[in-house]
């Protein structure tokens, strides 16, 4: 099995949060000289240590073509790192290694529109199927764990948590009296809270609070909502979508990340606010506690608890965010390659 290489299957990972932490391990295998054979879903755009790489397959990201791959190729490697959440469609006779990095395929939230959850049923009952063919579920986070555990794990499998990210070096360059700005970046989805937070923002606004709140929503939709709140005093930026450097500029001008997502895997935003030098206000969720010890903490669904949250960091007295995890890409890798 030594004169193998790993499979990295990459399939259905082709944007987003997924995207940027397989650039990171990429990049990571690479500057370690792991011997490795990338599965590159064909809609992924070019990844940055791509032209180092002498070994890539690019496929469709279909159910039938990876199975077929699976059938073909299943002696030719000594373990396998499912990097796209799903196990083989095919049962193979080496280390199986899942990384789970989507938990709205394991927890559907309630708040879904019926053709949204019904895809996400569709894929949870795949991966549940499909569970047995893993040897273990590595996950970012405890939260995670616990919800792998509970949905998927079968007693013989372990369940390990790696969690790893990338957040460029000196992203804090702003001294507090610089900061009286809130940010929360992300686009808009059903499940990131924007609508209680834009709430929120209305209301202490009628309370004579004008501190600037920050977003990133390319949303049209949400976007003319954020407009009828700024009408009625609001004072809210939505700078739609903006490069990185953008990005670390406008956490340089914040003290806090107020963060009302109800589900999240990691919550890189969470991350990304810590190392810019935010405190966080955030979510009462087991996903926000697993990731930082916040500032603040405010009831989910409940923008009069986000105006007391704020309110009472303003006084100035809430103890600095500390954050639970690290990135341990470098101690993945190692895993990964005694296998």
């Amino acid at each position: 099995m030594k004169g193998k290489p790993i499979l990295v299957d990459a399939l259905h990972i082709n944007m987003g949060g997924g995207l940027m932490i397989l650039n990171h391990l990429v990049n990571t295998l690479v500057s370690k000289n792991v011997d490795f054979v990338l599965l590159k879903d064909e809609r992924c755009p070019q990844l940055q240590s791509e032209y180092l790489l002498n070994n890539i397959i690019v496929l469709p990201a279909s159910y039938k073509i990876r199975k077929r791959f699976y059938k073909e190729h299943k002696e030719d490697y000594r373990s396998v790192l499912c990097f796209g959440n799903i196990p083989p469609y095919v049962k193979l006779n080496v280390p199986v290694h899942t990384y789970l990095h989507n938990v709205s395929l394991l927890k559907i939230p309630a708040d879904y529109p019926f053709s949204k959850k019904l895809r996400s049923f569709v894929k949870k009952t795949v991966l549940r199927y499909y569970a047995k063919n893993s040897t273990d579920w590595i996950v970012q986070t405890s939260n995670t764990a616990n919800l792998v555990k509970l949905h998927l794990a079968k007693t013989q499998q372990q369940i390990l948590q790696y969690p790893f990210y990338y957040v460029p070096s000196g992203m804090n360059v702003s001294s507090v009296d610089q900061r009286k700005d809130y940010i929360f970046v992300g686009n808009h989805t059903s499940a990131k809270g924007h609508e209680y937070l834009v709430d929120a923002w209305t209301k202490l606004a009628k309370l004579g609070f004008n501190a600037t709140l920050h977003l990133t929503v390319s949303d049209s939709f949400f976007s003319a909502v954020i407009e009828e709140a700024k009408k009625k005093g609001a004072k809210i930026i939505n700078h739609g979508q903006i490069s990185f450097d953008k990005v670390i500029e406008l956490y340089n001008k914040s003290v806090a990340t107020i963060y009302p997502s109800l589900n999240e895997s990691l919550g890189l935003g969470i991350i990304e606010a810590i190392e810019a030098g935010c405190d966080v206000i955030g979510c009462d969720l087991p996903y926000m506690h697993s990731v930082c010890s916040p500032s603040q903490l405010f009831e989910p669904c409940n923008s009069d608890s986000i105006v007391q949250a704020v309110l009472e960091y303003e006084k100035g007295q809430s103890k600095p965010t500390k954050a639970h995890i690290h990135d341990t890409v470098i101690e993945f890798v190692e895993f990964i390659s005694r296998q």
